[in-house]
């Protein structure tokens, strides 16, 4: 029998090679006193032992610290400083992990339940790839619930010549993966996607079917400024050489589809948006 000094059990010898893995979940924040508690009370009610929870804040201005503070006795370990942006805290809680899988959950997000990590840990013992996703519910301003992740040969296609397609609330990083190098913080919204796109344009991902997290549609790459998210998208395939000058033909018109919505949001606001839609479906 061997014994795991952090978590007190007991393994035959024979398991040695599927000893339960550590995996690291960084919420990065900033002025999030809205959502963070239900963030962090999803994390550490998980009845997976073997985590580390690690909060990167960039100087909240709001209550967020002294929500943290509630649970610090939780937490493995916190910071609060100013910070370059969401990236540039991502990679500080990157540096922080000491886990062989990383997963990132938003401040505004949270996990589905208390199992869904004990769920996932035996498919990431099988797993040869240094990503694994598996399913996020997405929750928008009109009451709507949509599951994003489906089997990777299904995505691949789009997830390297359109747009990302599965959320990184329900995707496992390898720390190994991170020996490529960090997110590049030069982006404001894309730079999951291209350190994915990164690894993922020669190589595959393994797809988890569990139902990881719920994210709330309610950050920056799911408002008003899709143009932008359309720009870095584009940038990061560019940057990876998925194209040099003209997209496919299913990128464009994924693009001017993201443009018209753009501009009925500037136009009527998102909750008109998301009537408009309804109205739109009922004649359907």
């Amino acid at each position: 029998m061997f014994y795991n000094i952090e978590t007190g059990s007991r393994f035959p010898a024979s398991n040695l090679m599927t000893l339960p893995p550590k995996i690291s979940i960084i919420t990065v924040v900033r002025n999030g006193e809205q959502y963070i508690e239900s963030a962090i009370k999803s994390i550490i009610s998980q009845t997976y032992e073997n985590i580390e929870y690690i909060v990167i804040d960039g100087k909240s201005s709001d209550g967020t610290v002294e929500i943290i503070k509630e649970f610090e006795d939780c937490i493995t370990h916190w910071i609060s400083e100013p910070d370059k942006g969401i990236y540039d805290a991502m990679n500080k809680g990157v540096r922080f992990s000491t886990g062989e899988w990383i997963l990132f959950i938003n401040s505004d997000d949270y996990l589905l339940n208390d199992h869904v990590i004990e769920q996932a840990v035996p498919f990431l013992n099988k797993c040869t790839n240094l990503i694994a996703y598996g399913q996020v519910q997405i929750s928008f301003s009109a009451g709507e619930d949509k599951t994003s992740g489906d089997e990777w040969d299904k995505l691949k296609y789009r997830f390297r010549n359109v747009a990302m397609c599965f959320p990184h609330q329900g995707t496992f990083h390898s720390k190994r993966l991170f020996d490529q190098g960090l997110f590049d913080n030069s982006f404001k919204i894309a730079g999951d996607y291209d350190l994915l796109l990164r690894h993922l344009k020669n190589n595959d991902a393994t797809f988890i079917p569990v139902l990881i997290a719920k994210m709330r549609a309610v950050g920056i790459s799911n408002n008003a400024g899709k143009l932008l998210l359309l720009r870095e998208t584009r940038r990061v395939q560019v940057k990876n050489g998925i194209y040099k000058l003209v997209p496919s033909y299913p990128w464009i018109i994924s693009a001017a589809k993201l443009i018209v919505t753009n501009f009925i949001i500037r136009s009527i606001g998102i909750d008109g948006k998301d009537k408009l839609k309804k109205i739109l479906g009922k004649h359907n």
